[in-house]
């Protein structure tokens, strides 16, 4: 999802301070009145998120979890901040920063405000609750001592892997 935020070119645009509205408005109020324009640099917009989001995940793979910032550490909700600026008469993105919150709190004030004014609904809400949903059950079980008896072999060498993931400390018996 995108949202953005308008301001003047002195002063940094706050995600608090900032209404958000869709890109499509904001590049229409830019002057930029070619669907097929707006189209592509949403496109290009789109393809330069993910980017980032691909290098955020290839560095965290390099990382062990204390690295990463223990089991607390979420990225499992990312969004890139872009700046838009217009050079030699051509729209640039420039990635300013990557961060879990503020990104999310101005999408989620835009998918309401959409809402309220007859748009349908987005996977946004949906998608923040599955995360956060994953974070408390990850929550209830962390740090838990977990006796399992008989558990299956090679074939489950997955289980281990998540329960690494979610802090616990697993011992085994073998019937």
């Amino acid at each position: 999802q995108v949202a953005c935020g308008v301001g003047r070119a002195e002063a940094p645009v706050r995600h608090g301070a900032a209404l958000p509205q869709g890109l499509d408005t904001s590049l229409q109020q830019w002057g930029v009145v070619a669907t097929g324009q707006r189209q592509a640099l949403a496109t290009r917009l789109r393809g330069a998120a993910e980017a980032a989001m691909a290098a955020v995940l290839a560095a965290e793979a390099e990382l062990s979890p204390q690295q990463r910032g223990g089991t607390r550490a979420h990225t499992d909700l990312l969004g890139v901040d872009f700046l838009l600026a217009c050079v030699d008469d051509t729209l640039e993105l420039v990635a300013l920063s990557a961060n879990s919150q503020r990104c999310l709190e101005t999408c989620l004030l835009a998918e309401a405000m959409g809402r309220a004014v007859g748009e349908p609904p987005g996977d946004l809400p949906r998608l923040l609750a599955e995360a956060l949903l994953h974070r408390a059950q990850r929550h209830l079980v962390e740090g838990k001592d977990i006796l399992l008896i008989g558990a299956g072999g090679v074939s489950k060498s997955f289980v281990w892997e998540a329960a690494r993931d979610y802090g616990l400390r697993v011992r085994r018996l073998g019937c």
